[in-house]
């Protein structure tokens, strides 16, 4: 009897240990870069990400996260992707997606006053355009896996409100690193310096630049709303962004462990935007209770932004005739729902 319970003994703490080298050891291990700040929506979202990935391979899959742009610029991250050595996956804007993985139609997408609201963004990034993206993402060398959101990007400015383009041509703003958001700045007449985000606290802060364009979220995450003293709402681009794969790592993943990484893109698209929306209210109030001057555009001085950033559209579309038809069907839903 004592030999047979020293075995069992035995047998029981044999298995508990393989069990623990099994998990300590997963057979994929992804690295997965952004620049999104932590204790943010957007982490979180990748958060969720990675905890349903763990759980649901059983640990066979680990992702690291390395947030706050701690591997480099959206553009150096979205290389590495690509190659699918040093990362293997992240999250995204999609202008910074586009510019450096040279998709066009990722930059169409942030076309200045393209959208009016948020159910214009989703019916079209859900209905028109998620199958074009994930193709042409696809022959990149990129999986997409679901949308996330920067949300809606708003002028700030420190001297001074921006409530026409008259005036927010007296400032010298910083520009995403995207021929979208430079030919937009370029038709105000606007003295635009692309940067990457890294370099856009120590530009205000020293008066390389006296502005820049980005949501409530990331102004505030960013720590780029401190140097500022107005932020006008003008909502002029809707920046969606996009969570990634390395195709090479998708492609070298067994079927079940592919589909629990695509997961319900639907779903996790729905849970991401949420996150963002349900904080803009209050985002805006902490602007404005941090002693920044907060503007509304009336509905004229809004189309005093959005007439000029029409012929933004027609320049990229003169660039890129292959994406007419697409802009079209774009376009004919926006019509359908306004």
């Amino acid at each position: 009897m004592r030999n047979r319970i020293t075995t069992l003994l035995a047998t029981v703490l044999t298995s508990v240990f393989v069990g623990n080298t099994a998990q300590a050891e997963p057979e994929f291990v992804a690295n997965f870069g952004t620049v999104a700040p932590d204790n943010t929506p957007w982490a979180d979202q990748l958060r969720s990400v990675k905890e349903r990935i763990e759980k649901e391979s059983n640990g066979r899959i680990k992702l690291k996260l390395f947030l706050g742009g701690s591997l480099g610029s959206e553009i150096e991250m979205i290389q590495d992707v690509a190659r699918g050595e040093r990362l293997h996956g992240g999250g995204f804007s999609t202008g910074a997606i586009g510019e450096a993985a040279g998709i066009p139609l990722l930059q169409m997408v942030e076309l200045p006053f393209l959208f009016q609201t948020n159910d214009e963004v989703d019916a079209v990034l859900d209905n028109v355009l998620y199958v074009p993206v994930s193709k042409a993402l696809e022959e990149k060398g990129f999986v997409l896996t679901a949308w996330a959101e920067n949300g809606w990007r708003n002028f700030a400015t420190k001297g001074g409100p921006a409530t026409s383009p008259e005036e927010l041509a007296k400032f010298k703003m910083r520009s995403q690193e995207s021929p979208v958001h430079l030919d937009m700045y370029k038709q105000y007449k606007v003295l635009a310096t692309p940067k990457p985000v890294s370099e856009v606290l120590p530009a205000l802060n020293t008066g390389i630049v006296d502005g820049f364009d980005n949501t409530p979220l990331f102004s505030i995450a960013a720590g780029w709303i401190e140097p500022v003293t107005h932020y006008t709402m003008s909502w002029h681009i809707y920046q969606p962004a996009g969570v990634v794969f390395s195709k090479s790592f998708i492609d070298g993943l067994p079927d079940d462990l592919k589909k629990i990484v695509m997961g319900d893109p639907k779903t996790e698209s729905v849970q991401g935007r949420a996150g963002v929306r349900e904080l803009e209210e209050v985002l805006i109030q902490q602007i404005s209770d941090m002693g920044k001057e907060v503007i509304y555009l009336t509905p004229e001085q809004r189309q005093a932004f959005a007439t000029p950033a029409l012929l933004v559209h027609k320049q990229f579309l003169g660039n890129h005739p292959e994406l007419v038809p697409l802009y079209k069907e774009v376009r004919t839903k926006l019509d359908a729902m306004r």
